[in-house]
């Protein structure tokens, strides 16, 4: 099996020239809930460690990346990328950036405000049977359990490095999509109860026994069944990056398998908590789920676009 290589070593703000060990310091220009904020890191020294921190206007943390060494030309130095997932509840206003960068001549500190738009989402009322409400609410230490094992995967970030990384292909090939990401929930139970939710993922509706694709490559890190998710698969395509497969009827692959772009990871189904038979996918940056849809079209690192942002501002 192939490995995924990755260094955690880190990048940091908008459009800011400071005088440390990197060159040029830039990430794109706009960002809104569900999206990944690109940082970029441009000529900065081999042994750069930069911790990248968002904070809300209350000084809470929204989202925070370790940096990855990245390829962008040849022969251009230490080039560092971060990839940091901004949650559908964000609201609109002013962030700030911090970069927290260490190297062999110390310890250095930045902060830069960063604008996040408005965005729209959805909202949906799901009513479930007396089934499907004692699933949701149930406490059983097995549900507890679950939980915990696959937070602990998506907080694992594997070491090694990065290279371009290409659009996803969408999992099923028919679909009808009836969930969308960021859609708020509230699921009505049968016994008159209600609880909220903000859905995490895109529901691809199609038939039972419908062929599931890897959309990218990368390595299998779950592969199991689940109270709430059903059949389950996992799979990390860059550190901190994974994507995930809930509901199915089938999985044809096994943890520490290396599948392909368009590999066959299992079948559609309507495994765990669902009313009818689907494929709830999901795409997760540094813990936080973003809207995979949108990957659809562009890549998660955007080698043309980090290329404009840098000749547009580099003076």
């Amino acid at each position: 099996m192939k490995k995924l290589l990755i260094f955690p070593s880190l990048l940091f703000l908008l459009f800011c020239h400071v005088s440390i060990a990197a060159q040029t310091l830039l990430s794109t220009p706009h960002a809104s809930p569900g999206d990944i904020l690109t940082v970029l890191v441009h000529q900065g020294s081999p042994d750069d460690e930069i911790l990248f921190i968002l904070k809300d206007e209350n000084g809470v943390v929204r989202s925070n990346a370790q940096g990855l060494a990245f390829e962008l030309e040849e022969g251009t130095g230490s080039d560092y990328i971060g990839l940091m997932g901004l949650a559908s509840d964000m609201e609109s206003g002013t962030y700030q950036l911090r970069a927290e960068i260490r190297n062999s001549k110390g310890f250095s500190v930045y902060e830069q405000p960063v604008l996040i738009r408005a965005r729209d989402f959805r909202s949906e009322d799901i009513p479930l049977n007396k089934d499907m409400s004692t699933l949701r609410t149930d406490d059983s230490a097995e549900k507890r359990d679950q939980s915990r094992r696959l937070w602990a995967l998506l907080n694992k970030l594997s070491k090694g490095s990065i290279h371009p990384v290409a659009v996803f292909l969408p999992p099923v090939k028919e679909f009808i999509i009836t969930s969308w990401y960021g859609d708020r929930r509230t699921y009505l139970y049968k016994d008159g109860g209600t609880a909220n939710s903000l859905h995490t993922g895109m529901d691809m509706a199609a038939d039972t026994g419908t062929e599931i694709m890897a959309p990218l490559e990368g390595a299998v890190v779950m592969a199991e069944d689940r109270i709430l998710t059903g059949w389950t698969v996992v799979l990390e395509h860059l550190p901190g990056v994974y994507s995930l497969y809930y509901h199915m009827d089938r999985i044809d692959v096994e943890p520490g398998d290396w599948v392909s772009q368009g590999e066959i990871l299992g079948t559609v189904g309507s495994t765990g908590l669902v009313t009818g038979p689907h494929l709830h996918w999901e795409l997760r940056v540094n813990t936080i789920p973003v809207n995979p849809e949108r990957y659809l079209t562009l890549p998660l690192i955007d080698k043309d676009e980090i290329l404009t942002i840098m000749n547009d501002t580099v003076e």
